[in-house]
Formats: structure tokens, C-alpha cells, sequence
């Protein structure tokens, strides 16, 4: 039986019609890859509001890049995974996405700065020091959540007049006081092809990296956790683009992404094809895909952990399909986690990949360190380390994220004594 993975534009994508996967892309490679992930949203790693709260100073941003550099040195990473498109704006002169305020402080307007570019600075830099240079979007987050709306309309002033969600505000949901883009809506994937495309063209990325917010996660509200389900902002949308009356809103909404996925993957392997360049796919989703009581496959933890699988993440069937080049799960769990053992979920993910040209990257929740009152073993982070290097098909690991490697920004004595083992450990 044909088992159709989504329609797009009258075509239907099967199983049937995957390449499948080369089995001389199965190589591993013998270097591990030690990455940390730099997040610009909300200013929350770099840089500082001090680049820009005078008018953009080009001096102090390079001088802000080079301690990110330095400070990866000193923790021997070869691999930096930055945020240029944290909410539908842009690090980089873009015809596509206006500027980024937390590039300059105000979102559509840029450095002003003749000649300099900020992500050609930042991608040279990096390579420079012999790192690679992971270029970290997310597709549908429009607004941030630490300063919601109040309706979608106030949500849709605050963005730029150029904004393609200003221009096209019926391709946008509402949901828990922020914006996102609706992946129902073909013209939205083609818009994040047009992204990804300009990327490619105009800058030496290693690879094109996306996060794990797709379809948004449950809120609380009171003592009930509120799904995207529960409202279903996108239900207009699922009528007029539905396959057919027998699709169900959940199938559509994972085969919208599901179509993403696919796109972005083609567009890649177009650009590689054509310029003889070899830059990856890779997305990192939440850490459990699904429990083996919700899907069959699922991993032996706990159906009460909120998986992939109910947010419409089918990141397993992209692996099998040979459309991504690495994956990196978000395990942020301990061993002795009751829910989500790390050890469990590490696993089931390395048996995931074998067989496949997908490599598998894990990503450690440095964070909780500072922020889960159970993290108190200094040593979990480098047990975790050990354990990954035990797995044959792990190839490395990604830290989350790049301010917690910094001592003076250390809240609590348990992270200054990791960060101490961290650095002699790898």
C-alpha cells in the first residue's frame, strides 16, 4: 500500500518516491562534533543590548563574536549552531526578512553600517577558528512570548511595515498572545524556501539548522495544560486545504510539516548538485519522537512525557526518508529522570539512525544546571558525555546554550563546579 506522506501544489509525496538513502553516505565520520548553540532572540546569548542601545556599534559586536569564539576554544568546540532567524527577521541583509531588533534594536532597520555585514563577519570568524558554522532558523515564530499581545491584530503592529506577515496577515495564527506563521498555508513553505534559497546563495553556511518549534507547544492556564489542539487557530485553514474529507486536522497538520521537511531537503540537495558544495540538513527535535504505547517504534519511557509525535513532528519518517543529514534531539533529562531516562532516550535514538545516511548529534540541557532545582551532581553533564561515546552511532553532542559556559553569568554553585569538569573534559 502507497502510504502518502502530504500533497503539495496537486502532488502527492509517497514513501514510493524517496530516494532511498546511499548506502556510501553511511559513513561515519571519525571526528566528534562538540557544538554549542548561540541563541539571539531576546538578546539571550549575543549580543548584548550594549551593540546597539547607542546606535549600532560595529566594534563592540565584533568584540562581543570574538569572546563567543574564544570562549568555545577554550571548551574545545569545533561547531557553532547561531540563531540568524530567530523570529522571522533576519542577521543578514535579507530581500526576504526585515532586519532583526535584536540585531539593532529595532526590527527592520539595520546596522547602517557601509560594508559590513554582520553574518559574513560572524561566518568568517568562525571558520577562521576552524569551526563550522550551523546556520540556525526558525521557520513559523513571528513574536516572542516574554512580551505577548493581547489579539492578533496588536501582535501584527508590532512587526515591521515590510514584514510578510503584515502583508499577508491571513496566512498567520494567534495562539497564547504570539504570532506564528500557519504551516497549512502553501505559500508560507514556498516563503521558507525562498529563506533557506537566499541563505545558500549569499553565504558559506555548513549547514541550513532548524529548531524544534513547529506547530507551538501547550501552555498552562490555571491547573489545565491548554494544546494547539484545544483551540485549533488553523481550523478555517484545514478546510480549504485538506487532501480530502477523510483526512484527519492531526494528519494534515503533520503532513504540513512533513512538507516543510521535504522542500527544504530538496532545495539543499538542488543547491549542493548545482555548486558542488556539500552544505547539511539538520533539525533538532524535543527528545522523545513518541513512547512505545503511543506509536509503535516509540522509545520505553513514560506516555505521561510530552513527545514530538503529538506536536506533529514526525522526525523518525524523515530520517527513514533520507531527508535529513543530521538530527540532534534535545534530551534534557537526566539518568535518573522518572519519565525520560537520558540513557533510554540516547539510545533508542542511536538505533533510530543505524542504517541510515542521518547522523546523530545529541543535544545536552547545559541550561538546568541553572534553572532545575534537581540538577545538582556537577558531574551528569560529563556522565551524559561518557555515555554518548559509548554509542556507535552518536557522532557527537550540542550544548544548550552558549551564556551558561560563561562563569560570571553562573547563578548557582553547582553550575561553576560543572563548567570547571566541562572544560577538562572535552
Amino acid at each position: 500500500m502507497i502510504h502518502v506522506l502530504f500533497s503539495y501544489q496537486g502532488k502527492q509525496i509517497s514513501a514510493q518516491t524517496i530516494n532511498a538513502p546511499d548506502d556510501s553516505q553511511n559513513q561515519r565520520a571519525k571526528a566528534e562534533l562538540r557544538g554549542v548553540w548561540v541563541t539571539t532572540v531576546r538578546n539571550n546569548d549575543f549580543p548584548s543590548p550594549t551593540v546597539y542601545e547607542h546606535g549600532f556599534n560595529v566594534n563592540e559586536f565584533k568584540k562581543e563574536f570574538n569572546e563567543v569564539i574564544a570562549t568555545c576554544k577554550k571548551f574545545n568546540l569545533n561547531a557553532l549552531f547561531f540563531q540568524i532567524r530567530p523570529e522571522g527577521d533576519a542577521f543578514y541583509p535579507s530581500g526576504v526578512n526585515p532586519w532583526s531588533e535584536y540585531l539593532t534594536g529595532e526590527q527592520g532597520i539595520g546596522p547602517g553600517v557601509e560594508g559590513f555585514d554582520p553574518l559574513t563577519y560572524v561566518i568568517t570568524t568562525t571558520h577562521a577558528a576552524g569551526m563550522e558554522f550551523h546556520a540556525w532558523l526558525n521557520p513559523y515564530r513571528l513574536t516572542p512570548w516574554k512580551n505577548k499581545s493581547t489579539s492578533k491584530e496588536e501582535g501584527l503592529a508590532k512587526l515591521s511595515p515590510s514584514h510578510y506577515a503584515r502583508r499577508h496577515p491571513d496566512w498567520v495564527f494567534f495562539y497564547n498572545g504570539q504570532l506564528y506563521l500557519n504551516p497549512g498555508v502553501p505559500e508560507v513553505t514556498d516563503f521558507m524556501v525562498k529563506t533557506v534559497d537566499e541563505i545558500l546563495n549569499n553565504y558559506t553556511v555548513d549547514a541550513i539548522h532548524l529548531d524544534d518549534f513547529f506547530y507551538p507547544y501547550p501552555y498552562p492556564e490555571g491547573d489545565k495544560m491548554i494544546t494547539f489542539s484545544d483551540l485549533s487557530p488553523d481550523a478555517n485553514t484545514y478546510q480549504k486545504y485538506r487532501v480530502d474529507a477523510n483526512q484527519t486536522i492531526d494528519k494534515w497538520r503533520e503532513a504540513n510539516i512533513n512538507s516543510l521537511v521535504y522542500h527544504l531537503h530538496k532545495t539543499i540537495q538542488r543547491y549542493n548538485y548545482t555548486h558542488q558544495k556539500q552544505v547539511a540538513f539538520g533539525i533538532s527535535p524535543f527528545g522523545v519522537w513518541a513512547s512505545d504505547q503511543e506509536a509503535p517504534g516509540g522509545s520505553k519511557t513514560s506516555p505521561g512525557q510530552l513527545s514530538s509525535l503529538e506536536e506533529y513532528v514526525n522526525t523518525k519518517l524523515w530520517i527513514e526518508a533520507g531527508w535529513l543529514d543530521y538530527v540532534v534531539p534535545q534530551v534534557y533529562w537526566m539518568f535518573e529522570d522518572a519519565l525520560s531516562p537520558f540513557d533510554v532516550v540516547a539510545k533508542w535514538w542511536n538505533d533510530v539512525v543505524a542504517g541510515t545516511k542521518t547522523k546523530l548529534y545529541i543535544g545536552l540541557g547545559l541550561y538546568l544546571y541553572q534553572e532545575d532545582q534537581f540538577w545538582q551532581d556537577p558531574k551528569e553533564i560529563i556522565r551524559q558525555i561518557d555515555y554518548l561515546r559509548t554509542l556507535p552511532n552518536v557522532s557527537g553532542f550540542v550544548l544548550f546554550t552558549y551564556h551558561n559556559l560563561l562563569a560570571e553569568r553562573a547563578t548557582t554553585e553547582v553550575m561553576k563546579q560543572a563548567m570547571k569538569e566541562l572544560k577538562k573534559h572535552i
